[in-house]
């Protein structure tokens, strides 16, 4: 089976005649599958009884590799006045072949700009479109189709009609500057061919249950594209990395070797604010990595795969970071309350244990059974006397043995342990073929490499079968899941590729390289003695499904030197991606994996930690601010001086007597709830008015309105002040930007009915008048819907523009009088 790709060109803005439009392109429905025609009879046969239909387990397989096979189409959109999508149906078709012909049949126009992705819009003082300027094939996937890598990207800006701009202060202005000019690149990627939120091979779980990653980071985006029905013209942005390697088999085909990583967007903050749990109990840094060789049978055969799952995050307890005057390291700042450290441990660790079981549930095709996971954590944290890393060690420990009980009982069978690989001082003291001897022992203790590995195949229909299943896992950890938690990364995947290869049916000797695999070569120093005799000693050895030693791994007998490089030099650069993506600079201890697989040497570790420091106590904010943004996050607490009521929903100026603005709502309150408290104080409070008036009395039923509410930023905005609380500076910072997280903690509605009816009955006046809206203890006001303007010397006319009648005086406090 061979797919057709999704088009490389996924949308294009273009302004004709003043209209900004975007052209988005989706995929074409399949048809639905042919009836099955009834088997005809014979004259002396009778139809046997009816029996029930059973309903049909979709597994989606066909479907997902098919999303493209039917072609694809062009459709134009707009922004209108309420801030929204819709189609846009002024040109002279609604739909369009393809980009290129809506261009030759719309034309001429001002611009029009082809772009390969559009990932969603954000809302701000206007509408801003995210779409990738530059792709790169980062991998190819089974059967056709890519993984693309995102090599920047840009925010397009559409006005919103009828919308006077926003008055801004200096501050807000210069970040949102600042947020129109930043390229998310070097780490995010994307594919339009298959969904890659789920675990290799990428198709559907057949209850619909699958792992839930975290991975989206650009959900948000995409709910303006809902309402207009045309969500899936956005692709699905990812961070992390990925990337393959194809390596030659001797018979002429090629194994495919994909490393894929996906961040969890729980905790996104950059080193400083993203260490540790935050409010969520979610930990920073935190990935899951899936290793994976696949090779394709004979002809169009079916896809043999292999894969390996490993994990990687921080340590899951609270610390903060606290910056000296001297260039001396950051000291680690624990709570002299134990439980503190400790809150929330158990929750991440029942969160990963949920995640490992529906990734079993998954690997396995819905058969799992027998017991539960195993999750070993290798701690690469120093271990020296009077280190901060010996502090987090010992909370760590503390936090597995406080989660191990709690556990046991959810999932019965699962295994919780903690081992600890000293790996600096080890790399000091005994040099680095026997700190690789020692963390493989480590590593491997009481586990089968067996249980490191799924594998399976996928056939030609695109359904898959499962031959094993992964029921051991690995976390690997240092301070920051950065430079060491790299090479432990690598390490486990290193020992995992020859059951791999054993699924595959792929000996050693397969592969055309054949050159053994260098020494490993210490970060400073000679080659040490005892390798370099070691390597000349080698000789054929049985087949093994690990190897204990360095000296055994250079072996071309025992292990496959082809894999060797090609999987070092995936780790480079994922130590590299991954390392910018948190520090803004490239990985440490990065020379060992260089060495393997003879790519050139980075610059020294202290370079790069002197240039991590300054970039992450200067820049971090400004990076944190927009990666929130990208995520829809904390809209006001990064631009404090923007109308919430605005932003909730613009109103046009002529329409701003049909609205109204609710403040102080509780957090959690649905839409349903605040149209309930509004008939309700429509015909407790407002009815007996008009009747005392002689006013025909009209009953809440009558009143059409449409509410824009919060969408529950609640735990956003704790877990945006727990990551600005885990930096602190021993120098004054009175200088620099202050970011108040509360100072927009009050929720708000915007409550704006329909411009017809208020021709006939101002109901909006009338509400404010006599009405407020209750939510079991709490009051809340309404006021008239304004927002502060931008005047033409720039400066702010407040909120002075107002449509209809204006409130008289001390409004606000005799309806607060009403509810007392």
């Amino acid at each position: 089976m061979y797919v057709e790709k999704s088009p490389r060109k996924r949308c294009a803005v273009a302004v004709k005649d003043g209209t900004s439009i975007l052209f988005v392109v989706l995929a074409r429905p399949l048809p639905p599958p042919p009836p099955k025609e009834p088997e005809l009879l014979m004259f002396f046969e009778k139809p046997s009884s009816p029996v029930a239909k059973q309903p049909e387990t979709a597994t989606g397989n066909e479907v997902e590799w098919q999303k493209w096979s039917a072609g694809s189409y062009c459709v134009p959109l707009v922004v209108d006045e309420r801030g929204e999508i819709q189609r846009y149906d002024k040109l002279c078709h609604r739909e369009f072949p393809n980009l290129r012909d809506a261009y030759r049949q719309c034309g001429p126009f001002e611009s029009f700009v082809e772009f390969a992705a559009l990932f969603g819009c954000l809302r701000l003082d206007r509408m801003y479109f995210l779409v990738a300027t530059k792709v790169e094939e980062a991998a190819v996937l089974p059967f056709g189709g890519a993984i693309l890598r995102v090599g920047g990207t840009e925010w397009i800006s559409f006005g919103i009609p009828g919308s006077e701009p926003l008055y801004l202060t200096s501050g807000d202005r210069n970040r949102l500057k600042e947020f129109e000019t930043y390229s998310h690149e070097g780490g995010y990627y994307y594919s339009d061919d298959c969904d890659l939120r789920r675990p290799f091979p990428f198709v559907s779980s057949k209850d619909g249950n699958g792992p839930q990653f975290h991975s989206d980071w650009s959900r948000q985006l995409r709910k303006p594209f809902i309402t207009a029905g045309v969500e899936s013209c956005c692709s699905v942005l990812l961070r992390g990395f990925a990337a393959e390697k194809e390596v030659l088999l001797k018979d002429g085909s090629i194994l495919h070797v994909l490393l894929c990583g996906r961040q969890n967007n729980l905790n996104p903050g950059p080193r400083y604010f993203g260490r540790g749990l935050n409010a969520v109990n979610a930990v920073g840094n935190d990935h899951v990595y899936e290793y994976v060789m696949w090779r394709q049978g004979g002809g169009n055969g079916p896809i043999q795969f292999a894969k390996h799952t490993i994990l990687r995050g921080t340590v899951p307890v609270h610390w903060s970071t606290r910056i000296s005057k001297t260039i001396s390291e950051p000291a680690m700042m624990f709570s002299q309350n134990k439980e503190e450290v400790l809150r929330g441990c158990d929750s991440y660790f029942s969160f990963v244990f949920t995640q490992l079981v529906a990734i079993m549930r998954y690997d396995s095709g819905e058969q799992l059974t027998g017991r539960g996971p195993r999750l070993r954590c290798v701690n690469m944290l120093r271990q020296s006397h009077h280190s901060s890393e010996e502090a987090l060690t010992k909370h760590f420990t503390e936090a597995v043995t406080k989660s191990q009980a709690a556990l046991q009982q959810a999932f019965p069978g699962s295994q919780l342990d903690l081992v600890h690989v000293d790996w600096l001082n080890m790399l000091k003291e005994q040099g680095i073929d026997r700190t690789t001897t020692t963390f493989w022992t480590t590593l491997l203790a009481t586990f089968s490499t067996d249980e490191l590995v799924t594998a399976g195949t996928i056939g030609v229909d695109g359904g898959v079968t499962r031959n094993s299943c992964q029921t051991s896992f690995v976390r690997v950890n240092c301070a920051d899941s950065l430079d060491r938690t790299n090479i432990g990364c690598f390490y486990t995947c290193f020992q995992s590729t020859l059951n791999m290869l054993a699924y595959l049916r792929l000996e050693p000797d397969s592969f055309v390289d054949q050159n053994r695999l260098p020494p490993l070569e210490e970060q400073e120093g000679e080659r040490p003695l005892e390798t370099t005799l070691a390597m000349l000693q080698l000789s054929g050895s049985p087949r093994r499904d690990s190897v204990a030693t360095w000296q055994e791994a250079c072996n071309p007998s025992l292990y496959p030197a082809a894999i060797g490089r090609a999987l070092s030099e995936l780790y480079v650069y994922n130590g590299d991606t991954i390392a910018r993506l948190y520090t803004n600079s490239a990985a440490m201890h990065s020379n060992i994996l260089r060495g393997i697989c003879g790519l050139k040497a980075a610059a020294s570790n202290m370079v790069i930690a002197t240039q991590r420091r300054y970039e992450n106590a200067f820049e971090d904010k400004s990076k944190f601010r927009n990666i929130e943004l990208l995520l829809g996050r904390n809209i006001d607490i990064h631009f404090p001086s923007m109308s919430q009521a605005f932003l909730k929903r613009p109103v046009p100026v002529e329409n701003w007597g049909c609205a109204l603005i609710a403040k102080g709502i509780p957090v959690g309150v649905p839409c349903s709830e605040i149209e309930q408290a509004v008939r309700k104080a429509w015909d407790s409070l407002v009815v007996p008015r008009l009747r005392e008036d002689g006013i025909p009395v009209t009953s809440s039923d009558a009143l059409t309105f449409i509410i824009s509410a919060e969408d529950n930023e609640g735990e956003y905005h704790d877990e945006f002040i727990c990551a600005v609380k885990q930096l602190t500076f021993e120098q004054d910072t009175s200088g620099e930007e202050d970011t108040n997280a509360e100072q927009n903690s009050e929720h708000l509605a915007v409550i704006e009915f329909d411009k017809d009816f208020c021709r006939a009955l101002d109901a909006p006046f009338l509400l404010q008048e006599n009405a407020i809206l209750k939510f079991q203890t709490t009051g809340v006001a309404l006021e008239p819907y304004t927002y502060p303007v931008l005047s033409e010397n720039g400066n702010s006319r407040g909120i002075v523009r107002k449509a209809a009648k204006s409130l008289r005086s001390g409004v606000k406090n005799f309806v607060r009088g009403l509810y007392k």
